[in-house]
């Protein structure tokens, strides 16, 4: 069987199939984390899933007066969950990785039976050759396309945007909210205005009371949050 595939060029064909697997796969995952990275700069404006959700999460603590206390664990969950398609980013960087594995491994069984068995020193040196050639031109696309350093620019990036820019726009618009309570407590429209001033003072008073649990995640301040809302009606 081997002697067939062998005659046939199978395995030359599985070394090129797993390089350009290996160079699509890692062209995709740059692409991928690239257009993320350039959408950190307007997150507010984004249509990426990925940061829509985080930025939403982060707004809704904020909003209920708690504070992230660590935007780098907060950023480092959601990148963890990245998915190209429906395939976790980092199993796809695994896979990718495995072709050159897959292609080195290919060339050197091919290259020892063709050398033992069958006796061709020279056919065996040409499989080497081409599995050698397989795994430089993937080292060289990794290298290109050097997604680790993607993977911790986006981490940046994200971290940037949620501790500086948006948090300071929260923080401004949680300001210009305590300011305008005062100013709808005196004014003389009635009850319309009585009647903000009465949902705002109870929605400060759940806050405060929900912020002083324990709880162990982000996540978990959040829900609980939501929970004491909707018990107190």
């Amino acid at each position: 069987m081997f002697e067939t595939l062998l005659s046939q060029n199978v395995c030359v064909y599985v070394v090129v199939i797993c390089s350009f697997m290996g160079i699509i796969g890692r062209a995709i995952a740059n692409g991928y984390l690239k257009s993320l990275i350039k959408d950190t700069d307007h997150m507010g404006r984004t249509r990426k899933k990925a940061l829509v959700e985080m930025r939403k999460r982060y707004e809704d603590i904020t909003s209920l007066d708690v504070e992230v206390q660590d935007t780098t664990a907060f950023v480092d969950k959601y990148i963890d969950r990245l998915k190209i398609g429906f395939i976790p980013l980092s199993v796809w960087n695994g896979l990718v990785k495995n072709m050159t594995v897959f292609a080195a491994g290919t060339g050197i069984f091919a290259a020892a039976y063709q050398y033992y068995v069958v006796g061709d020193g020279l056919e065996s040196v040409k499989l080497l050759l081409c599995g050698l050639a397989a795994c430089m031109v993937m080292r060289v696309a990794c290298n290109m396309w050097d997604v680790s350093w993607k993977d911790r620019t986006l981490r940046d990036c994200a971290r940037n945007y949620l501790g500086n820019s948006l948090a300071h726009r929260l923080r401004k618009s949680e300001q210009k909210l305590e300011e305008s309570m005062p100013a709808a407590a005196c004014s003389t429209d009635g009850s319309a205005d009585g009647d903000q001033v009465i949902r705002m003072r109870k929605l400060k008073k759940r806050r405060d009371k929900t912020a002083d649990r324990v709880v162990e995640s982000d996540d978990d301040i959040l829900d609980q949050m939501m929970q004491t809302i909707l018990a107190d009606g």
